[in-house]
């Protein structure tokens, strides 16, 4: 090939990129063509989805079952409280034994809310397990439906709120979105 045939294919060339860089075209997301965008109602996933069915009917369970633990626990303490507050109250009381009636009121109600407190981390713990199972099954299951159907990106849509529920491998596209809103055009 002969120099002016080189100088004449770069000309090709750079013309082409220069116009693939300035046209209007959409960017391509991915090698596949345009991305597959699908969503779900988010509300009906959670309200039809039995594993979350039954794990929020097993953590009513555990939460009624811990109720029932905190009032057989806290029973005793009760009464005790109630006897103290009545002879603090019968007229038959030193102010000594008013104050160490008093006093002891005072831990009884901190050892029922130590109590309380120590069932509603548990509760908590429990409710967090529930959605890291839920969470873990729901990206399993819909990476391989995505796969499957060959689609690119899941949202949500619904009360429950919008968001990316599943995303193939993300590009980030930061500096280009920036360069375009920055462009005088």
């Amino acid at each position: 090939m002969n120099n002016k045939g080189l100088f004449v294919l770069i000309g090709v060339w750079l013309s082409a990129l220069t116009y693939l860089q300035f046209s209007s075209d959409p960017v391509v997301i991915s090698d596949k063509g345009s991305a597959v965008i699908a969503y779900v109602h988010g509300d009906t996933i959670q309200q039809g989805m039995l594993l979350i069915q039954t794990l929020e009917a097993t953590l009513r369970e555990k939460m009624t079952e811990a109720e029932s633990v905190l009032k057989a626990q806290a029973l005793p303490l009760q009464e005790e409280a109630q006897e103290l507050i009545n002879y603090a109250n019968s007229g038959q009381a030193s102010a000594d034994e008013i104050d160490i009636a008093s006093r002891r009121v005072g831990e009884i109600e901190s050892l029922l809310e130590g109590m309380q407190y120590e069932a509603e981390q548990s509760f908590a713990l429990h409710e967090q397990a529930m959605q890291d199972t839920i969470a873990k099954h729901l990206t399993g299951t819909l990476r391989t439906f995505s796969e499957d159907q060959g689609i690119d990106l899941v949202l949500n849509w619904g009360l429950s709120g919008e968001g990316v529920l599943y995303g193939t491998d993300s590009r980030d596209v930061t500096m280009e979105v920036l360069e375009a809103l920055n462009d005088p055009k």
